[in-house]
């Protein structure tokens, strides 16, 4: 179950109540946690490669602005993400034969629309190299939150990371994602300089480029975590990883600390944008797909937006992003819900629908389990809801 590799660190003088709720999730298996720590504490991913990572989750934000965001909490749907991008990252090149003919298998090319979609198995599979490998690709994650996938593709061999959430997001106004940053990639990676004997301690896990934003040590905050068990180096020795302040349709990314004030270099195309848990508001759909269509490097075909998304907030929510995204899955529900409903009927959706195509589309849940993706199931119920997510690989057409 991907959920166990979260845990709550216990205080240093635990009380029966700490014990309880950091043991939640492992007591009551059938009732699936879509979103794990409480804000402004911290958790602790174990990553079968990577050893631990400490995550600061954002405090809770004054403002309602920055509560709708809900960017603090870690979601199901970053936790697939990360394992999807560290499994295919951290593959050996000699696998690849051996994996050829699982991946071959993994697809029924045949369904609508032509796009990759899983067929049914009980059985959890690799993740195809094709789309979520990320070595040396320049990887955007859009409304990032704690950043684990950004995380995770920094310490994987991403040749640039560049990880952003709305300028008014706890994550950016509480420094949370510079912290993560920090802890996990900036002081990894200077832990790293200074145990080899060759190498000059530098500023760690950043750009020398002017336009990079410096993490910064939030001393009054500290992440729990412990200490790696001889995790994966690095196969990119010198992350650069980037911090940015944006909103969704736009074409400008602002300094994280300073609200209103644009980068001095803004990014330019990237090879691979993470959408993750993003889809929960219809009204902010055309503006993801502008900005995957803004973002996503037109020169290189092989460019790709990983989107997972959890269903807790409605199948029909999900579709619709997808239906503005590639022209696919219209509601053919007689009585449509009436935001999803309108916003099919605006005209900023006809300049972008249909294009984007999914070249590989499923439905997994916590365990691993894989089934075909469907815009509407049957009898669904919100425990069904709860342990589901869609995960697509979306290209220009």
């Amino acid at each position: 179950m991907l959920s166990s590799r979260i845990s709550v660190p216990l205080p240093p003088t635990p009380e029966t109540e700490d014990i309880l709720s950091a043991a939640l999730s492992s007591l009551f298996t059938d009732d699936t946690q879509t979103n794990h720590g409480t804000p402004g504490s911290s958790v602790v991913y174990h990553s079968p490669r990577l050893g631990n990572i400490g995550l600061r989750i954002p405090a809770h934000p004054d403002v309602e602005e920055g509560r709708k965001l809900f960017a603090h909490y870690l979601w199901n749907s970053g936790v697939i993400a990360a394992d999807a991008i560290e499994t295919a990252s951290h593959e050996q090149d000699g696998d690849d034969d051996e994996k050829k003919d699982d991946e071959d298998k993994s697809f029924d090319r045949t369904l609508e629309g032509g796009h990759e979609i899983q067929d049914a198995t009980e059985t959890p599979w690799t993740w195809n190299r094709k789309y979520w490998d990320v070595r040396s690709k320049r990887v955007l994650e859009l409304g990032a939150g704690t950043a684990l996938p950004s995380l995770i593709c920094a310490l994987s061999g991403a040749a640039s990371t560049t990880i952003t959430d709305h300028p008014s997001s706890p994550a950016l106004t509480t420094g949370a994602i510079e912290q993560n940053v920090k802890a996990n990639v900036s002081d990894r990676k200077q832990t790293v300089d200074v145990d080899d004997s060759n190498s000059t301690p530098g500023q760690p896990g950043l750009s020398s480029e002017p336009d990079t934003h410096t993490i910064s040590s939030k001393p009054n905050h500290t992440i729990s975590s412990q200490p790696n068990p001889n995790p994966n180096p690095n196969p990119n020795p010198n992350p650069v990883v980037h911090v940015f302040g944006y909103t969704w349709g736009t074409g400008k990314m602002y300094l994280p600390n300073h609200y209103g004030k644009p980068a001095p270099r803004q990014p330019d195309g990237f090879d691979r944008i993470i959408v993750a848990d993003c889809l929960w508001m219809p009204s902010q759909h055309t503006n993801l797909v502008k900005t995957v269509l803004r973002y996503l490097d037109p020169l290189r075909p092989d460019s790709y937006a990983l989107v997972v998304a959890g269903f807790h907030t409605g199948r029909a929510i999900v579709r619709h992003f997808f239906h503005v995204a590639t022209g696919e899955w219209k509601d053919e529900d007689p009585d449509p819900d009436p935001e999803t409903a309108s916003q099919d009927q605006d005209p900023e959706v006809a300049e972008v629908q249909g294009r984007l195509k999914a070249v590989e589309m499923f439905e997994v849940d916590v365990n691993g389990t894989r089934r075909p993706w469907q815009p509407a199931r049957d009898g669904e119920t919100k425990v069904d809801t709860r342990r589901w997510c869609v995960c697509a690989v979306l290209v220009r057409r």
